[in-house]
């Protein structure tokens, strides 16, 4: 088990690593086709726009790199990222990596604490909506409503309720526990739902195995048939979407961070791409994709390290 589990991994790693090498390539990409002048857009936001010379847009644009070919920039950038070296800011100045510092363990914490709220609450909804055709219509007409409800929205009703109309807790801002509850509970409500909905389904389907109706048969009870037989053969496709909704709450933390003006790093990748600092946009973007691409791997570890029909 352990060899398998090995050899697995190492393929996965090795696809991770050509993932990365495309993630690297799209964010140096994506800043390169921004539209408009960025060295123009850097020295306005610098200097004004009124006292922007042709003279300071070039002296910008060469403290960018921006006077040589995108294929000796993207070089440099390579070999910049391989030494740990994430440049510095042109607004700022300060180096890169150390703005992210900060911002990325905020982002980290927000996550570690809204996972497990919709692990919680979302595995045992779906296990007892699963167990009835209705309780799974119920189930998806949830999903669909979470699906087709923007992030913010759940938000601000959040901010309405709570915070305006009950007084209980801080609407925005950061600096305690009480900051967290909001952004957490936003990002936790829409993966309870999309957990449960896929649980819901999981369990319906594994209901209809002929084995559950002989475990009914030897006089098992519904709770034990749910937890004890239903629950365990819908292990592994739960296990990976949880996975996949640490993903999602990735990449939702940019949105739920503006919406409560919570520092993290979705929060600065958005002032990044509004002041059009180059260094902190691309390192921001190359960070979150990296931590999408580590949970869609773990996923997919997961699913073949415990579904014997993946293992090749």
């Amino acid at each position: 088990m352990i060899d398998l589990a090995a050899r697995m991994l190492a393929r996965l790693l090795l696809r991770m690593f050509g993932v990365t090498l495309v993630l690297v390539s799209l964010s140096f990409v994506m800043v390169e086709y921004l539209p408009g002048d960025i060295a123009f857009q850097v020295a306005a936001a610098r200097y004004d726009v009124e006292n922007v010379t042709p003279d300071v847009e070039a002296a910008v644009r060469r403290e960018l790199g921006l006077d040589q070919p995108a294929v000796v920039r993207f070089g440099t950038w390579l070999g910049a990222l391989a030494h740990g070296d994430l440049g510095r800011s042109v607004v700022t100045h300060q180096p890169v990596a150390a703005m992210l510092d900060a911002p990325l363990r905020r982002t980290l914490l927000l996550v570690a604490l809204s996972i497990p709220i919709s692990v919680a609450f979302g595995i045992p909804l779906g296990l007892w909506l699963g167990r009835t055709p209705s309780g799974l219509t119920v189930a998806k007409l949830s999903g669909a409503l979470a699906s087709g409800t923007p992030t913010y929205v759940i938000g601000l009703l959040l901010v309405l309720i709570v915070s305006i109309k009950w007084n209980m807790l801080p609407s925005a801002g950061y600096g305690g526990a009480a900051f967290l509850v909001l952004p957490a509970a936003t990002l936790a409500l829409r993966g309870m739902v999309r957990i449960a909905l896929f649980t819901a389904v999981c369990i319906a389907e594994a209901l209809e195995h002929p084995s559950i109706g002989f475990a009914r048969m030897k006089g098992l009870g519904e709770t034990a048939v749910l937890v004890g037989h239903a629950l365990p053969m819908s292990s592994t496709p739960i296990i990976a979407f949880v996975f996949a909704t640490l993903a999602a709450h990735l990449e939702g933390t940019a949105v739920v961070e503006q919406l409560f003006a919570y520092p993290g790093l979705g929060k600065l990748l958005v002032d990044s791409v509004l002041a059009r600092d180059v260094p902190v946009m691309q390192a921001c973007a190359l960070v979150v994709g990296m931590l999408i691409v580590v949970c869609n791997t773990l996923a997919e570890f997961s699913v073949r390290l415990f579904d014997r029909r993946t293992r090749t």
